[in-house]
């Protein structure tokens, strides 16, 4: 899903120059804060559901994993994997 910009790109200059445009026709909003993010800026995190056990994944920005952020989503039905 085409984004109007990346939030951590904004930030800096150089990163912004270096993805151009094209990253932005594959980035997303971020689940977790809600910032749309270039697709370089992105990352995939894992859970497993307590009710089925079935594995699944997202992608969200790199900002929200490093930060450990998706581990407050969903935590009633969902197992983080690291």
């Amino acid at each position: 899903m085409p984004v109007p910009f990346c939030h951590i790109c904004e930030r800096n200059e150089l990163e912004k120059r270096q993805y151009g445009d094209a990253s932005l026709n594959r980035g997303d909003y971020c689940p977790i804060c809600h910032r749309p993010a270039c697709r370089y800026h992105m990352g995939r995190v894992r859970w497993r559901w307590k009710e089925s056990g079935h594995l699944e994944s997202a992608m969200i920005c790199i900002e929200c994993k490093n930060a450990y952020e998706h581990r407050h989503w969903d935590t009633h039905n969902r197992d983080w994997i690291d």
